[in-house]
């Protein structure tokens, strides 16, 4: 291990999934709005980065921001490029938005920019639309849409893009909502391939936690939201592994995921750019 691998400070068990997701798509499922997971994927891209190689990073963010991703990744304030060119993003509620994700992405800009080969770019869209002469007339279509219609279009779009964007690196690390990232039918979704079903020879990794707070939108309100305990097996905090049984996201949940990353209690993490609905 080099002195660079060393400072990344990653979660215990890296090198075991590391090593198992070389030339291969590795996602996290995580719960939005927390400052412990982002914090915990940035390490792990770190470390992963050091053992060489080209490195692809993806975030669950419009992917109409990539022209933004690219140049804050050479600016020489990427803080302020990715404020000024997404400040529609880092006002929302939506825990995508958060300060931690802002610095997260701070994070990986540094390491690039220190000689890493690393990529990092936005991947959230929607595919399948309809070709319609009017904006009117596609809301009206979306309307009439059965929400299972919506979710596929989603999955389908951010399964296109890792799939397209993958191609050429030697590996790709995925940071996504833990929806996205199960490998099993969502009883709530009956029907819909979600994206990491969509991906041939991806690993899957449930982000769990000791439960505390998350940021987050209930019913059309944002706010600090307390948040249960989904560490049923009491995984040691900062430490991940993938194995040979699947694990499930909640107690009692159908197992779909390959792997873990368990980060302990965790705290939320409010917008980078508070909007006029944030307490």
């Amino acid at each position: 291990m080099d002195q660079a691998t060393a400072n990344c400070g990653a979660p215990i068990g890296w090198e075991q999934v590391a090593t198992a997701a070389e030339a291969r798509v590795l996602i996290f499922g995580e719960t939005h709005g927390t400052n412990e997971i982002p914090d915990t994927f940035a390490r792990y891209v770190c470390a992963a980065s050091a053992r060489g190689g080209k490195t692809l990073v993806l975030l669950e963010i419009d992917a109409s921001y990539a022209d933004a991703f690219a140049a804050a990744s050479d600016a020489d304030d990427p803080r302020a490029e990715l404020l000024s060119k997404m400040s529609k993003h880092w006002a929302s509620t939506d825990g995508r938005a958060s300060e931690a994700i802002l610095e997260m992405m701070e994070s990986l800009i540094e390491l690039r920019q220190s000689g890493r080969a690393l990529t990092i770019r936005p991947m959230a869209q929607m595919v399948g639309w309809p070709e319609m002469d009017s904006p009117e007339k596609l809301a009206a279509w979306l309307a009439e849409q059965p929400p299972t219609k919506i979710q596929q279009m989603g999955e389908d779009g951010l399964a296109e893009i890792i799939r397209t964007e993958s191609e050429g690196f030697d590996r790709t690390i995925v940071l996504v909502g833990n929806v996205h990232a199960r490998k099993a039918e969502l009883t709530g979704l009956p029907g819909v391939q979600l994206m990491a079903m969509l991906v041939p020879d991806s690993i899957s990794l449930i982000v769990l936690h000791d439960g505390g707070t998350s940021w987050s939108k209930t019913n059309g309100e944002a706010r600090i939201t307390d948040v249960f305990k989904t560490n049923a097996m009491n995984n040691v905090a900062d430490s991940m592994a993938v194995g040979p049984e699947k694990q499930p996201a909640y107690p009692g949940d159908v197992p779909n995921f390959d792997g873990y990353v368990s980060v302990g209690a965790i705290t939320a993490s409010s917008p980078a750019m508070p909007s006029a609905e944030t307490p």
